[in-house]
């Protein structure tokens, strides 16, 4: 639950940022649970919400992409969600990114360059240069950096040496 609004104002005001890990437990929960249907892995979803969302869960996007894997609400049911409310509920917004990004994937053969840019822009031809403009290029760039990021920790975390 997040905090009410006037918490949130006088922690401003006292210089105490609001809690910006409140979801962190909520957000790792969803992605886990993305991995039991998706074969997808959890250090790119981890990187497509960082570049996304920054892990804020009701992020909503100027052309209103919701939640943290930003979600067209137009998707929502075509992603398996029951109406596109379901998208500011942590789980339920990442199982349907996940599930973008797990078809986006097998729809571009495992080029998952092709896939952010779709995720990103929307679907291209297959073998499609990445757009020479636009934010989609610094999108992809920023999504593999993250994603890179991600991994390391991770490997890190299990005493996996570097391959540095």
């Amino acid at each position: 639950m997040s905090p009410a609004p006037v918490v949130v104002a006088l922690q401003l005001l006292l210089g105490a940022a609001p809690d910006e890990h409140a979801f962190d437990g909520e957000i790792d929960a969803a992605i886990t649970a993305s991995q039991g249907v998706f074969v997808v892995p959890a250090s790119l979803v981890r990187a497509v919400i960082k570049q996304e969302s920054a892990f804020r869960p009701k992020a909503l996007s100027r052309c209103g992409a919701r939640g943290l894997m930003q979600v067209m609400p137009g998707n929502a049911l075509k992603l398996g969600l029951a109406d596109e409310d379901e998208l500011w509920v942590p789980r339920l917004n990442v199982l349907a990114g996940v599930r973008l990004l797990a078809v986006l994937l097998k729809h571009y053969e495992g080029d998952v360059i092709a896939s952010l840019v779709a995720y990103n822009s929307g679907p291209k031809a297959k073998f499609a240069p990445v757009p020479a403009n636009g934010e989609t290029p610094e999108y992809v760039l920023r999504i593999l950096r993250y994603w890179r990021a991600f991994e390391s920790e991770r490997t890190s975390a299990l005493g996996v040496p570097s391959s540095r």
